[in-house]
């Protein structure tokens, strides 16, 4: 039993121990747990201080990355300053004639691009724009040289026209052909500038060569023997004074004579003009050779290389008696002595023996074949021999463009210095240009000898006077002696009312409602007073607006009747009688006294023919409409022909015709200018 208690008692105890130990464990494990959820909030807190700083690390870093925006001020400006030089750029070369459209187009594109290059520039965000400004750099400096050479502020030693004053033709000529421009020459004549050096030039030095095609320059030929100056008196002069006046002065036409005198020996006693005159102006001036001549011989001196002048001096002042000769000398100076009949140091007597004395033509001038020469070789060749050349020029389609068609001299003739050379030059096939106008068209076609032909039509959409087309297209090939037809509008077409009937507001009032202009002629007429009873261009024509139409306005029958009693009595008084002595006569077999009918005979009427200025229209065939219009009883023939001195649709023989007195028999002749 005592057993049995004690085992129960153990097992009690046992499971009183085990029942306490339990909640320890527990607590164990609840402070484990509570120990593992600390460590985990701690884990968390640290990794969300990590996480904190990484982030916080993280934005440092970014804001660290991202630069700070700098204020470029300097290259601003200097974007700005390069834009606004390049809007002058292309304005100055807008408003320069010289430019092609091509030229003015890639302006505008490169203007274009400056302006977004700057916007671009402007708005991108850097740190350095030391790119940007080196380009735009680049950029200015293109704008700046060629505006330089635009304006010529400094001369830059590339593509510009050189400065040719006073330098030789030659130069000009070899420059031109390097450069490929054309070289057109005038000859003015000049006291300061040597023969065949340029006087003045019509493209400035400076400009770029890119705006040149072509340069004209004025050639010297010399002084102008017909340049007036100022003549003294020279009454009182020594020879020697006069001989050097004469010589300074460029002096062609001076006469002398010597006579007896009591004045000086060798002084002016008498001059026939002073003042102003010109060079080719006669000169007569007499010298004294003294109370007496005091020598009956000469010892003759040597003439060469004196001027004719000079020599006729020398012979006059000596009583001599003489004659002038020319020749060809290679050596001596054309105008100047070359050789004389009596050498020089030979004794002659005074109004003895005549002496000829030759003067020199200058060199033999031998002419080369031109067509196989080039303009340049043309040009030394014309200088080295002294001769002047004249250019023009005309299309051939079977000659090259700058080759010689044809020459004023033929191939090995012989001129002298001086000569002028004509020369007309191939300016290649020809193709049809494009015309900004009529004008245009004539003054091309007159000065390179086109034929042409015009033709008139009515258009509604090409304005009167204007070209509707040609019979080549632009740019099409034209052979030569072809003809070039030119179709030119009348204007819009109007019809002609019938106004035939009407009375004259009413006739007015039509006429004006289509745009046609009126004039008035009054005749007598059984219709009534104020009615029109004739029109002088028909109803249904076409013509163009602005045509005057002539309207016959009746009377009245009262004077009608008056005229047509007038007109009978007239026709009775000047109707043949029959034989006053009842014999025959050429009437026939009618009764024997009455006379044959004579047919009646075309009434031919006389007026004062004026052209009015409101006949006058800038489409020819409108001024010819016009003053047929004005008189219509009148034969007018229209010709129309070009005269660039005049401007279209006036007549060129209008002098003749106005306030001159016609008959209506006659053609009167109208040359009315259509060009």
């Amino acid at each position: 039993m005592a057993t049995k208690k004690t085992t129960k008692s153990t097992s009690k105890n046992t499971s009183k121990k085990t029942t306490t130990s339990k909640p320890k464990k527990e607590v164990k494990e609840v402070k484990k747990e509570n120990e593992l959820a600390n460590d985990f909030v701690e884990e968390k807190k640290k990794n969300k201080v990590k996480e904190e700083k990484i982030e916080t690390k993280e934005i440092k870093e970014e804001v660290k990355e991202k630069p700070k925006v700098k204020n470029h001020y300097f290259v601003h400006f200097f974007l700005v300053f390069l834009l606004l030089v390049s809007l002058g750029y292309f304005a100055i070369n807008v408003l320069d004639s010289n430019n092609s459209v091509n030229d003015l187009v890639g302006d505008l594109l490169l203007t274009l691009f400056t302006v977004l290059f700057v916007t671009i520039s402007i708005s991108y965000h850097r740190k350095s724009k030391l790119t940007i400004f080196v380009g735009g750099l680049l950029l200015l400096c293109y704008f700046l040289f060629n505006l330089n050479n635009q304006v010529n502020l400094v001369s830059t030693p590339v593509s510009t026209v050189e400065d040719f004053q006073n330098k030789s033709l030659t130069e000009v000529i070899k420059w031109a052909s390097k450069n490929n421009i054309t070289v057109n020459q005038e000859y003015e004549f000049s006291d300061m500038i040597p023969e065949y050096n340029v006087i003045s030039q019509d493209i400035k030095s400076g400009t770029n060569l890119n705006k040149v095609k072509e340069i004209t320059v004025s050639v010297s030929e010399g002084p102008n023997p017909d340049k007036e100056i100022m003549v003294p008196s020279m009454v009182s002069w020594d020879d020697k004074r006069v001989i050097e006046f004469v010589k300074d002065n460029y002096l062609n036409n001076v006469t002398v004579d010597f006579i007896a005198s009591d004045k000086a020996k060798d002084t002016v006693i008498e001059q026939n003009t002073s003042g102003n005159l010109k060079r080719s102006d006669e000169l007569h001036l007499v010298f004294s050779f003294g109370e007496e001549l005091g020598f009956s011989e000469v010892k003759l001196i040597d003439f060469t290389n004196k001027s004719k002048f000079e020599v006729e001096f020398y012979m006059k002042q000596h009583q001599l008696l003489y004659e002038f000769n020319d020749d060809f000398s290679k050596k001596i100076k054309r105008g100047f002595a070359m050789k004389q009949s009596i050498a020089a140091g030979e004794v002659v007597e005074v109004n003895g023996k005549v002496i000829s004395v030759t003067i020199s033509k200058g060199p033999k001038v031998k002419v080369p074949d031109f067509k196989k020469m080039s303009l340049e070789e043309i040009t030394e060749w014309a200088i080295k021999n002294k001769v002047k050349l004249s250019f023009t020029d005309q299309y051939d389609e079977s000659i090259k463009e700058n080759k010689v068609i044809s020459s004023n001299f033929e191939k090995d003739s012989i001129i002298e210095q001086g000569t002028v050379v004509k020369i007309v030059l191939s300016r290649g096939a020809l193709t049809m240009p494009k015309f900004k106008s009529l004008l245009e068209f004539y003054e091309w076609a007159n000065k390179y000898n086109i034929d042409y032909e015009e033709k008139h039509e009515f258009s509604s959409t090409v304005k009167a006077g204007e070209i509707i087309k040609f019979s080549y297209k632009t740019g099409a090939s034209i052979k030569n002696n072809d003809t070039i037809i030119v179709t030119i509008s009348d204007g819009d077409a109007e019809t002609v009312p019938n106004v035939v009937g009407l009375s004259k507001s009413e006739a007015i009032k039509k006429l004006e409602k289509v745009g046609l202009n009126y004039s008035f002629v009054y005749e007598a007429s059984s219709r009534s007073k104020n009615k029109v009873i004739n029109q002088s261009i028909s109803a249904g024509s076409e013509i163009s607006k602005g045509t005057t139409i002539t309207l016959t306005i009746s009377t009245g029958e009262e004077n009608y009747v008056e005229e047509r009693k007038a007109s009978n009595n007239n026709s009775s008084n000047t109707r043949p009688s029959g034989n006053s002595g009842g014999g025959n006569n050429n009437s026939g077999n009618n009764g024997g006294g009455s006379s044959t009918p004579t047919p009646p005979q075309p009434s031919c009427i006389t007026d004062t023919i004026w052209i009015d200025q409101s006949f006058i229209s800038n489409v020819p065939s409108t001024t010819c409409a016009n003053v047929r219009s004005a008189y219509p009883k009148f034969k007018f023939s229209c010709n129309y022909v070009p005269n660039s001195g005049l401007a279209n649709g006036l007549i060129s023989n209008a002098a003749s015709i106005d306030g001159s007195t016609r008959s209506s028999c006659e053609t009167i002749v109208l040359n009315i200018v259509s060009n």
